[in-house]
């Protein structure tokens, strides 16, 4: 008798168990598709133009499934916003410091081919514009800080950040027309060149 019912305890552990981790992979996929339909509208209109309606349906959820999650659109988007500069973070920590400014930007401007939405998204007025201004900022001080200090580093990389946002945004809505690896170089050469500047030397001939 207590055999069996040690056999049944077992046995409901893991109808739990296996109960418990799709119930897990359902909230994931639904935070999954939540997550790439705000991505989608924000490239094309604001937050505060963005209905909880239009964003079930873009992601096929029930509107009280969302409600399950989120207090409404903003909180979504304060959500995806800290994963996206996450991941952003993570790409500028995958490429080791030694490393050069190609190298850096290589790997960014492949993310962004790779996660288009994303970067739609990042490159929009209506998106998460400061996003991609702290991705620039970032990535400028890193490239900047060899050679540069104090005030000059400060200007220096401001400067070094607005060009290279500006450089990543007419890509992205450009279609990514030209492939990471060229573009990479291209910005690479334009960053050397104001480095150059502002140290006071002349550019080297391309």
């Amino acid at each position: 008798m207590n055999d069996m019912r040690q056999k049944e305890r077992g046995l409901s552990m893991i109808n739990n168990g296996f109960e418990e981790r799709s119930e897990d992979r359902r909230i994931r996929k639904t935070k999954k598709a939540l997550r790439a339909a705000l991505v989608r509208l924000l490239s094309k209109e604001s937050i505060a133009e963005i209905t909880i309606k239009e964003l079930t349906d873009e992601a096929d959820v029930h509107r009280g499934t969302f409600y399950h999650h989120y207090r409404d659109a903003f909180d979504l988007k304060e959500q995806v916003e800290e994963e996206i500069g996450q991941e952003l973070d993570e790409v500028l920590s995958s490429v080791p410091e030694s490393d050069g400014a190609f190298e850096l930007l290589l790997r960014v401007l492949r993310f962004l081919e790779e996660n288009r939405d994303v970067a739609k998204m990042l490159a929009s007025e209506s998106g998460c514009p400061r996003l991609m201004e702290q991705l620039c900022e970032k990535i400028s001080a890193r490239c900047m800080g060899n050679g540069l200090f104090g005030e000059q580093l400060r200007y220096g990389s401001r400067f070094c950040a607005a060009g290279i946002q500006g450089m990543i945004v007419s890509w992205v809505e450009d279609g990514m027309r030209m492939p990471p690896k060229e573009m990479a170089k291209v910005m690479e050469t334009m960053m050397m060149g104001s480095q150059q500047q502002v140290e006071g030397k002349q550019p080297a001939a391309v």
